[in-house]
């Protein structure tokens, strides 16, 4: 740079400038690529930076937390720094100025071992909260499985309770002459739910009793052992622990036995109130099926009856029409009033013959319709 201005008369170094031109916007190129990926690389340390601190400071609050005091924590930062510190415990003797160039020199970064520590106590905590998570998340599971439980049970006994009074009381308790419900019988319904309360409420206490008496005595024989030092080894530790786990896991199978019985009983009582309902619309149809049916057989009987007295009627009316034409061919005339009176009773005896076989008419489609009824009625009841 500092020769070009004595080549400014020199024909031959007269386009150098031109070509250190060209070689500085080159330059000046380059240093921008760089630049940007200077800047995206800090960017980069800056992210990592960031998240190492989040991961400091959230060590530092939990041993802050732990040691219950702000001491703590300082001493957890001085263990962090311990190469650091040592050099600063060594210029301790020094001057004001020392101690401010010591004060300027901290330490603003750790060391690879120390970033290791702090990760491994992150994970080991982010650990031990997600099983904590775990167990918290399997009770809470277990409780609302109980509740479940609890409330598919209280379900089906409201339902049981519910059936049965409305078959004691509503139905089974109506006065069948005025229609109203009858106390005596809803006395006794409530007497013997609370009867049955009371037994039920007698065998609770007796279990309660009885858990008690265990657990006393489990007690008394822990007890019993601490007091004779009687203390349970490693091993046999380990072999009931075990045990345990075998015992819980075949308690966790029982359970879920007892779950799906549960559940299918459930599903058969609700089946079997389905088709009680569905017996006692079909005992309500058959019964009125009989009614009708005795009604049809009353109607058969009274029908029959009629053409058994028609069939008679129509047998003397044909027997008197016989003499009548006997009668008339005889050789003896009669007389003309005769003739009259008697044809006057040959149209009223015609008229009745022929309401007669209009009543027999009648009489027998009401026969056929109420045999091929009855036969209908039977052939549904047997199927």
């Amino acid at each position: 740079g500092g020769s070009t201005p004595r080549s400014f008369g020199s024909p031959v170094r007269r386009h150098a400038p031109r070509r250190l031109c060209c070689g500085a916007m080159a330059s000046t190129t380059m240093t921008l690529e760089e630049l940007e990926e200077k800047v995206a690389e800090l960017q980069r340390q800056n992210e990592v930076l960031g998240i190492e601190n989040e991961m400091l400071a959230d060590y530092l609050q939990r041993d802050a937390d732990r040691a219950a005091g702000g001491d703590d924590a300082d001493e957890a930062v001085s263990d962090l720094h311990s190469p650091v510190d040592k050099g600063k415990k060594a210029q301790q003797g020094r001057g004001g100025r020392q101690g401010q160039q010591r004060h300027a020199r901290l330490p603003t970064s750790l060391t690879l071992e120390e970033k290791f520590r702090i990760a491994n106590q992150e994970v080991e905590a982010l650990t031990r909260d997600i099983e904590q998570t775990k167990k918290t998340s399997e009770q809470n599971l277990d409780i609302l499985r109980a509740l479940m439980e609890e409330t598919d049970i209280r379900t089906a006994e409201v339902q049981r309770d519910a059936y049965e009074f409305r078959r004691d009381i509503v139905v089974g308790a109506e006065n069948p002459r005025t229609g109203k419900t009858m106390a005596e019988k809803v006395l006794k319904y409530m007497e013997d739910k609370l009867t049955q309360k009371d037994m039920l409420i007698n065998k609770l206490l007796m279990k309660n009793q009885a858990y008690k008496m265990s657990i006393k005595k489990a007690e008394n024989a822990l007890k019993s052992k601490q007091e004779t030092g009687d203390d349970l080894q490693y091993i046999d530790f380990h072999q009931l622990q075990i045990e345990n786990q075998q015992f819980v896991q075949r308690i966790e199978e029982a359970n879920q036995e007892l779950l799906d019985l549960k559940r299918r009983s459930g599903k058969t009582v609700k089946i079997l109130n389905g088709m009680k309902k569905k017996l006692s619309g079909l005992t309500t149809e058959a019964k009125f099926l009989e009614d009708e049916i005795k009604e049809r057989k009353a109607m058969l009987a009274k029908t029959e009856h009629d053409i058994v007295k028609v069939v008679e009627e129509k047998e003397v009316a044909r027997k008197e029409h016989k003499r009548l034409r006997a009668q008339r061919q005889t050789p003896e005339m009669p007389k003309v009033v005769d003739y009259v009176t008697q044809k006057a009773e040959q149209y009223e005896l015609e008229a009745q013959k022929r309401n007669w076989l209009r009543k027999v008419e009648l009489a027998e489609t009401a026969a056929k319709r109420t045999r091929a009824a009855l036969r209908s009625g039977s052939l549904q009841q047997m199927m």
